[in-house]
């Protein structure tokens, strides 16, 4: 006999008033046996050697959205199960509807299982989305009982199901959204997908923290997890694999949400730039960034503000690691002797784009001294690097890359890291750093 936590899966042989792993009250039930059945066979496929098997029968399927297939590594796998996630409201339902309507329409039978809104509520959107094909099936429904059988009727060539956590296995234990409860649905449903080779969608809440309830129970089970991200204040949703079986992980696809749902944007460098005047403004400075394995300019903005001798200084980061920019204003004030302990900084990404990566340091460098010296950055010059404590300009991943997205975006110019630039060679003119001094001085800031 054994006792599981249903808020995280642990489990002891004692029952516990209070869980050791999470600390939630109440919430260690008895697990029943499973008896000494025998398992039965997941798929009932025969043996056979890796030689024989044939490819074709793994091909992928385009969804008609070329950033969600590029995304997924070409399109979906038949017998794949794609765990989507989102906070509530950031337009999961919204890009799935859209995707079932263009599978429906040029690829086959779609079944979209709704366990948080009726029937009638999801014609709701789907009207506003203008999604009508009659080959896209409708199931408010939040047990396996009655799914399966739907299954087995449509006989779909996509299933999706909304939310995981709705979701009841009626022969276990615990509410729907329990841990016990996420681990039979999934594993049922798993199940399902690769024994009729259809591809599933399972779509589920992130917590606060950020990451899906109950991820040791989920997201390890399934072959691709994805998480939609995006400011509710802004209009860009950025789709971030985590994890993809079949393809690149930590892969992005940008769209842009309006009143007719989420539209592809194929081209982040132009959309993420804001309108460049011929005589660029102090404080803004242009930086490629990798999003996966995709380059994307972004435009780095920085203000910098004398406090007057009143009150600490503030220092404001949106889209950057502002832990990171601290570091980077003590290497200005000891590097470069440019104090800048006595003023307000201020640092944003345009277009709502988070930076995470260093290559942005030598970027945020330039627009903070920028700022300071109220003189702009020369125009069409781009740039790149990571900087250390002691001032140097390091190598950054995928160099060549970065350079020919700025080259492509119009840019004549770009200072990148001194130890990659002599394997360069892309019709613009790449000028090598090799610290923040040379750096500075190439862009006529001292």
């Amino acid at each position: 006999m054994t006792y599981t936590c249903f808020e995280c899966g642990y489990r002891s042989i004692k029952r516990f008033g209070r869980c050791p792993r999470c600390g939630a009250w109440d919430s260690m039930q008895e697990t029943k046996s499973e008896g000494g059945k025998a398992p039965s066979s997941w798929l009932g496929e025969d043996l056979r050697p890796i030689s024989e098997l044939d490819l074709a029968d793994v091909r992928r399927t385009p969804t008609g959205m070329s950033e969600f297939d590029r995304l997924l590594g070409g399109g979906l796998v038949p017998g794949a199960v794609v765990l989507f996630g989102g906070e509530p409201g950031i337009g999961k339902s919204t890009l799935l509807l859209q995707v079932c309507e263009a599978l429906a329409a040029n690829v086959g039978p779609v079944l979209y299982v709704s366990g948080e809104e009726s029937e009638g509520q999801v014609k709701l959107r789907a009207s506003r989305l203008g999604v009508n094909s009659e080959r896209l099936y409708v199931l408010s429904e939040q047990t396996l009982d009655r799914i399966e059988p739907a299954i087995e009727q449509v006989r779909p060539h996509t299933l999706v199901v909304d939310s995981v956590q709705t979701m009841r296995c009626g022969d276990v234990d615990g509410e729907a959204g329990s841990v016990r409860q996420l681990r039979a649905v999934t594993g049922e449903l798993i199940r399902i997908t690769k024994k009729q080779h259809i591809t599933t969608f399972l779509v589920g809440h992130i917590t606060k923290e950020g990451s899906f309830a109950g991820p040791k129970t989920v997201e390890h089970l399934v072959d691709v997890a994805v998480y939609l991200e995006g400011d509710r204040g802004e209009d860009i949703r950025m789709l971030r694999s985590v994890k993809n079986r079949f393809g690149a992980t930590n892969e992005v696809a940008v769209f842009q949400m309006d009143e007719d749902g989420l539209t592809e944007i194929n081209d982040p460098s132009q959309f993420f730039l804001t309108e460049r005047e011929d005589d660029p403004r102090a404080g803004a400075a242009i930086v490629p960034v990798l999003e996966g394995t995709r380059p994307i300019l972004v435009e780095l903005q920085a203000l910098v503000s004398p406090t007057g001798g009143y009150g600490i200084p503030q220092r404001r980061c949106t889209g950057l690691d502002v832990n990171r920019i601290l570091l980077l204003l003590a290497v200005i004030d000891r590097r470069l002797a440019i104090p800048v302990g006595g003023a307000d900084v201020y640092l944003s990404v345009a277009g709502g784009l988070t930076v995470r990566e260093r290559a942005a340091d030598l970027a945020a460098i330039a627009a903070i001294v920028s700022s300071l010296r109220n003189r702009a950055l020369p125009p069409h010059t781009a740039l790149v690097g990571e900087v250390d404590l002691a001032g140097e300009v390091r190598r950054v991943q995928r160099l060549p890359d970065r350079v020919r997205e700025a080259a492509k975006s119009g840019y004549r110019r770009i200072l990148v890291p001194g130890a990659g630039a002599a394997t360069i060679e892309e019709g613009i003119d790449v000028v090598p750093v090799s610290s923040i001094e040379r750096a500075i001085a190439e862009l006529t800031l001292e």
